[in-house]
């Protein structure tokens, strides 16, 4: 139900995505997906949350989590906490932040269009929240590691320079915008953050 909520939302927008859709399109009765989702708002957060952690890995968060209940949800964390440079923690952060990237850009239209209903809007809200706080903590780790960040770059500007240019508007104009390749795409933005980021 999640996945062909997703594929609705990237395709059709939030207000032109309806619950009778999402249950054709997951082979479902209308009903099942009320039950099980409340309303559109629930089913556009969790089809959000399936495409950052992973629609394989997902499973509903508990009520009111904090970041560092989220973050280890992430098959890679353990991996980017435990690496011994910051080159290397960047490397591993990107790749995999790349990957959440191109399937959470899709969606870009879908939450800004949802703004006409409240409490879709709050999905958008405490969603972008939770980005800052991830790449505020990600800094921090890459910051604490061997190397650091470039010399005279504070955390703080690091993260804004992350929450700026790592970001799924930014992927999607990319990638739809310019027509640019997924590879190529990449490319680009593991130059831009690296030199902006990394020490020489």
């Amino acid at each position: 139900m999640v996945r062909a909520a997703y594929e609705l939302f990237s395709a059709n927008g939030y207000l032109g995505t309806t619950i009778s859709a999402v249950a054709k399109e997951a082979g479902v009765a209308v009903p099942t997906i009320y039950y099980t989702f409340g309303t559109k708002a629930v089913l556009l957060e969790e089809s959000l949350g399936a495409a950052i952690v992973g629609f394989d890995r997902w499973l509903e968060p508990p009520p009111d989590p904090q970041i560092d209940e989220l973050l280890p949800w992430h098959q890679w964390w353990g991996d980017f906490t435990s690496s011994p440079t910051s080159r290397a923690a960047f490397e591993i952060f990107f790749t995999h932040g790349v990957g959440i990237l191109e399937r959470v850009a899709p969606l870009v239209a879908t939450l800004h269009g949802a703004g006409g209903d409240p409490e879709a809007a709050e999905v958008a809200r405490i969603s972008e929240e939770r980005r800052v706080e991830s790449y505020r903590e990600s800094v921090r780790v890459i910051a604490g590691k061997e190397g650091g960040l470039r010399s005279g770059l504070t955390s703080v500007k690091a993260t804004d320079i992350l929450v700026v240019f790592f970001s799924a508007e930014l992927y999607q104009s990319i990638r739809t915008g310019r027509g640019w390749s997924a590879r190529r795409t990449a490319t680009f933005l593991r130059e831009l953050l690296s030199a902006q980021l990394l020490p020489d």
